[in-house]
C-alpha cells in the first residue's frame, strides 16, 4: 500500500465536520484546516463536475452564451445540481433564449429570498445576455 492509500485508510473519511478524540473539529481525511489554494482546487473540481452533469441533463445548454452556462453552474455549486434542476420555469426560458424571463424566474424563488445579493447579481448577468 502506498503512502497516500495508507494515510487515507488510517485517517478514515468523514464528509461532514466531527470532533476527534481530542475535541478538534476534523473533516475529510483527518483535516483540521485547509488552505485557500486547496479550497480553490476543490471548488474548480466541483464546478467542472457540475458543468458536466448539467450538460448531460440539458445538452442544448452548450448552444447558449458562456455567461448563461456559468450562471447555472454557479447556482448548482451553491444548491446542488438537483436544487437548480428545480428551476423549471428558468430552464424553459433559457431554452427559448429568453434570458430576461430566466432572470425573473431566478428571482422568484426561495433561493433568491435566502441569498438575495447573490441571486440579484447572477440574475443581472443572465438578463444582460
Amino acid at each position: 500500500m502506498n503512502l497516500l492509500e495508507r494515510t487515507k485508510k488510517n485517517e478514515g473519511f468523514e464528509s461532514k465536520p466531527y470532533q476527534d478524540h481530542l475535541g478538534n473539529w476534523t473533516f475529510g481525511h483527518g483535516l483540521t484546516w485547509i488552505s485557500e489554494s486547496e479550497s480553490a482546487h476543490i471548488v474548480v473540481g466541483r464546478l467542472r463536475a457540475n458543468n458536466k452533469s448539467l450538460m448531460a441533463i440539458y445538452p442544448w445548454l452548450s448552444n447558449h452564451p458562456q455567461e448563461v452556462i456559468d450562471v447555472v453552474v454557479e447556482m448548482s455549486y451553491q444548491m446542488g445540481v438537483e436544487g437548480v434542476n428545480g428551476f423549471q420555469k428558468m430552464w424553459g426560458a433559457i431554452q427559448k433564449y429568453n434570458y430576461e424571463l430566466a432572470a425573473k424566474e431566478m428571482l422568484d424563488s426561495q433561493w433568491s429570498r435566502q441569498t438575495p445579493n447573490r441571486a440579484k447579481s447572477l440574475a443581472n448577468i443572465m438578463s444582460k445576455q
